[in-house]
């Protein structure tokens, strides 16, 4: 099964119709529900979600459904320089949240787990691999994984496994062609309010053909710095480090940011937490400021930097931290990369002012692939004719936007 929903409207929700279904099936659910993606801040954020269900089951009286059946709900987190509580291992018998890395729990269903002693790797790969729901988020940047995780399910259900493994993929850039879960026609058509406000949320995308790419960077710097007087937040996006480093010197100093794959996982993730002091003033910028109501623990220990700030950022910047910008300006990536990179501007649909500047090359390689598919995303994006929400993507042939797709890596059976 795929969830397949534009970005921004709360995939991770699945975890909550998840807790409510078991207490009202118990016998139907599966006990535990798997949450896996490759990003370690999301594992961090999904962690923190679960943990406020979990404190408002809590709350409920003694009679109440979801306190009788859920009160002892394990979660754990499995991620590197994160110790397992093992919460979810200690009693099979209680439902549990295991949210992790797909290193982490991808290695343990293959029964070799990192760090886990021989006698206990067929004990974690049984819990992972039986009475699961396992949500594989992001799913279409670890496609071969993905692929396992089918294998994995069809190899249970021709054995006839006594409990059930069922697979969810969560991704607004799905490559899956199977059943697929979406938003309604209700919700389509703008007549949900909340869903209407995203997906119709206001993305001028304008294109800029750029005859020599040598001066890919310089292009890209040049149509940024036109926003040096907006006091606004621009993201910048290059699919090569060295354009990143070569924009980042053209841009005024003191009011940027880098992100780029080369950072270390946790440095990332100090950067993108203003709650701790080593947040970043400037990321913060492209974060939503917590509520007013919010409580010590979800506070900010950093002021957002005022002005115009800019985030320059590989792929590394496509996914995972829940950003948006007020402008974005970009080179052009293949079409599911160049959603993502749609999908971390004007996220929340606030803004009716949001340029996205898109600079192209003027020819394409007719033997590289990679380069044929982004000829493709190119048309497309004209196609869009200015218009860059998620609904006029989403109102694309789903066939083109399969074939402008980045081309799937080679998977071994």
């Amino acid at each position: 099964v795929s969830c397949n929903l534009p970005t921004g409207l709360g995939k991770t929700s699945v975890v909550a119709i998840w807790l409510i279904a078991l207490a009202n099936r118990l016998e139907r659910v599966p006990q535990r529900l798997v949450y896996v993606v490759n990003r370690r801040t999301v594992v961090d954020q999904t962690t923190e979600e679960v943990h406020e269900y979990r404190r408002r089951i809590a709350e409920l009286g003694e009679d109440d459904l979801l306190k009788r059946q859920l009160g002892s709900l394990a979660i754990s987190t499995l991620r590197g320089q994160f110790a397992d509580n093992r919460e979810w291992s200690t009693d099979p018998s209680h439902p549990a949240v295991i949210v992790g890395t797909v290193d982490m729990i991808g290695s343990r269903m293959m029964f070799s787990g990192y760090g886990v002693g021989f006698k206990a790797k067929p004990l974690h790969a049984g819990l992972l691999g039986q009475d699961v729901l396992l949500v594989h988020d992001e799913a279409h940047l670890e496609p071969a994984f993905q692929e396992l995780l089918i294998a994995i399910q069809k190899e249970q259900e021709r054995c006839r496994e006594f409990r059930n493994f069922r697979v969810m993929e969560l991704s607004a850039t799905s490559r899956s062609g199977g059943e697929v879960f979406g938003l309604t026609a209700d919700e389509k058509n703008g007549k949900v309010n909340e869903v209407r406000k995203r997906i119709e949320a206001q993305k001028a995308a304008r294109l800029h053909t750029l005859d020599d790419e040598k001066k890919l960077a310089d292009h890209i710097a040049d149509y940024a710095l036109k926003f040096n007087d907006s006091g606004r937040a621009v993201l910048v996006f290059a699919r090569k480090v060295e354009d990143v480093e070569n924009v980042l010197k053209k841009l005024p100093k003191g009011q940027t940011q880098q992100l780029t794959g080369t950072l270390r996982g946790l440095e990332r993730d100090h950067m993108a937490d203003p709650r701790k002091e080593t947040g970043c003033p400037i990321f913060a910028r492209f974060l939503k400021p917590p509520k007013p109501d919010a409580s010590q623990n979800e506070r900010w220990k950093i002021e957002p930097k005022p002005g115009t700030v800019y985030l320059v950022c590989t792929s590394a910047g496509e996914v995972g931290v829940n950003i948006s910008a007020d402008h974005l300006v970009c080179d052009l990536s293949t079409f599911d990369s160049m959603v993502q990179r749609f999908g971390r501007v004007n996220r929340f649909g606030d803004r009716d002012d949001t340029e996205i500047h898109i600079v192209h090359p003027a020819k394409f390689e007719e033997k590289h692939e990679l380069d044929q598919r982004r000829k493709k995303t190119l048309e497309l994006i004209r196609q869009l004719k200015g218009d860059a929400s998620p609904k006029a993507l989403g109102n694309l042939k789903l066939e083109n936007r399969l074939a402008a797709f980045a081309p799937p890596p080679t998977i071994l059976p």
